[in-house]
């Protein structure tokens, strides 16, 4: 078993020393929810023996309510917990001996790229190289990091796809746009029933691929965005690494989105049609240039693809659902934005949506969903002995920050951390709890990560939600079909961001325009 020392201390005794034997199936890096079976904690399986489902908050109770980092060790390998705000912040901060490169690598080679790729792609390139400017002589596997903020932070590059977005969401938030989505479950001239997250997900995920990739994906594959979804609600057995007699639901659709991918790319630019992303060509022509072709160039934007479509359907939904079962907050919701429209319906400033000072409560409802449903990890690789937390964690062994263990201290999130309450971000300092600041700026706040590897995503997110949720409030009603409880969270799966929907707890609503 690996030692979590003090520096240049070796601990005395097994009650100075926080580490537990981990007991799993398929080591996995990924989940953050732990079953705690006598002395055990066992990451993602439930053994015969377990009888309750924890989560990482039960953990840390069950091992006498600890804030120092702790140690969990399975097949001899060991992963550092941190647990605390103050050393989330310094694993962020050391890009030099903590790697996120080796998750990203990983996740390449369990869906198919080859070997020599991952090494040709992690390979430094020159400074004087042609194309994206590399004046630190990266690798294009960090390179790219650069690239997706140069179209994805505030800028130019963004405005031009937060117009496409509000563009698509214009062309589809009507009644014949409502009618054609598959999970339209009965439809009149006036209103249509759907299942809300088969919709959700249906909208945002060809949302995603519409505006990054044009239409052309859409006419070589129309059963992409299915394929897409019915991947990304198995997307655990790949991040477990089920063998493939197991896994053939989750690895066939991964195979039609990875092919269709790699017809797409084919295509020469010049003859796709709908726009595609500056970040998708600029991609594609640096994967070139470099020698990556073919199946593994499709399998590299496989991620991408991932990267756009896995968290926004599920954030919506559960924006929508948090909304639809309080009427009060869907009715701030609709008053706030109701200036961002012309008395037509016409979205005219969907900026003011984005505008905390204009749309405070906007602003609110989406910190608290976020807060409400992230369920994911980052992990580093440990590539030279490091200390954090004034604990030293050795070299070839994995440190982890469970974003959701952050997000449910009382203490910097106020009393009743585990109830939707978006007035959290709204109160004054002083009000409920010993909260002080902008709870945003928290270090105890990351639903997109932190430090260099932050999602650069996290702007488009945002706009494509709130702006999504404000039209559709603007031109409809939206209304329960019968008297159902707020739906359950499949807490039990690893995802990659925001938790999925328990399966069968999908909900009818009806969406009808508003008169």
């Amino acid at each position: 078993m690996a030692n979590l020392q003090p520096r240049g201390e070796t601990w005395e005794s097994r009650s100075e020393l926080v580490e537990v034997i981990v007991v799993v199936r398929t080591l996995t890096a990924f989940d953050t929810s732990w079953a705690v079976c006598g002395e055990t904690i066992q990451v993602g399986w439930r053994a015969a023996s377990c009888k309750e489902k924890y989560d990482a908050r039960d953990a840390v109770s069950y091992l006498g309510e600890t804030k120092d980092p702790f140690a969990l060790t399975a097949f001899g390998m060991t992963f550092y917990v941190v647990t605390q705000a103050k050393h989330s912040a310094e694993v962020y901060r050391n890009s030099e001996t903590l790697s996120f490169e080796d998750f990203v690598q990983g996740l390449m080679r369990i869906n198919g790229n080859d070997e020599n790729i991952i090494k040709t792609i992690y390979t430094a390139l020159p400074t004087n190289k042609t194309g994206f400017p590399n004046p630190q002589g990266e690798s294009l596997g960090v390179l790219a990091q650069r690239m997706h903020a140069h179209q994805l932070h505030p800028g130019e590059n963004l405005v031009t796809l937060q117009k496409q977005v509000q563009a698509w969401i214009d062309q589809h938030l009507n009644m014949t746009g409502l009618a054609a989505f598959p999970s339209a479950i009965s439809k009149d001239p006036t209103s249509v029933e759907v299942l809300l997250y088969q919709w959700c997900s249906e909208a945002f995920i060809q949302l995603g691929q519409d505006v990054y990739f044009g239409k052309t994906l859409s006419q070589i594959d129309p059963g992409m965005p299915a394929a897409f979804l019915a991947f990304d609600e198995l997307i655990w057995k790949m991040l477990y690494q089920y063998p493939s007699f197991l896994s053939a639901d989750m690895t066939t659709p991964r195979a039609q989105v990875i092919a269709s991918l790699d017809r797409y790319f084919q295509v020469p630019q010049s003859q796709r049609s709908g726009g595609t992303a500056w970040l998708i060509n600029t991609m594609e022509d640096e994967m070139r240039a470099i020698g990556v072709n073919g199946y593994n160039l499709a399998v590299v934007m496989f991620h991408l693809y991932l990267a756009i479509n896995t968290n926004t359907r599920k954030t919506v939904f559960w924006l929508l659902s948090y909304l639809i079962h309080n009427p009060s907050l869907l009715a701030t919701y609709r008053t706030e934005t109701e200036a961002a429209f012309s008395p037509t319906g016409a979205l005219v400033d969907p900026f003011l949506i984005q505008d905390p000072v204009r749309c405070p409560s906007v602003d609110a409802i989406w910190h608290e969903t976020l807060r409400m449903t992230g369920w994911a990890a980052s992990v580093r690789l440990i590539t030279a002995d490091t200390v954090i937390g004034d604990k030293l964690m050795r070299q070839g062994n994995r440190v982890m920050v469970p974003h959701r263990l952050l997000h449910f201290d009382s203490e910097v999130f106020g009393e009743r951390p585990d109830e939707f309450r978006p007035e959290r971000w709204m109160q004054k300092n002083g009000e409920d709890g010993p909260r002080t600041g902008n709870l945003a700026r928290s270090p105890s706040w990351r639903p997109f990560g932190a430090g260099r590897t932050t999602c650069s995503g996290r702007f488009l997110a945002r706009f494509s939600v709130t702006t999504f949720v404000a039209t559709l409030l603007r031109r409809f009603d939206v209304q329960l079909v019968g008297n159902l409880p707020f739906p359950k969270a499949d807490e039990g799966r690893p995802v990659l961001g925001t938790m999925s929907i328990k399966e069968g707890y999908d909900f009818k609503v009806k969406i009808s325009l508003r008169k």
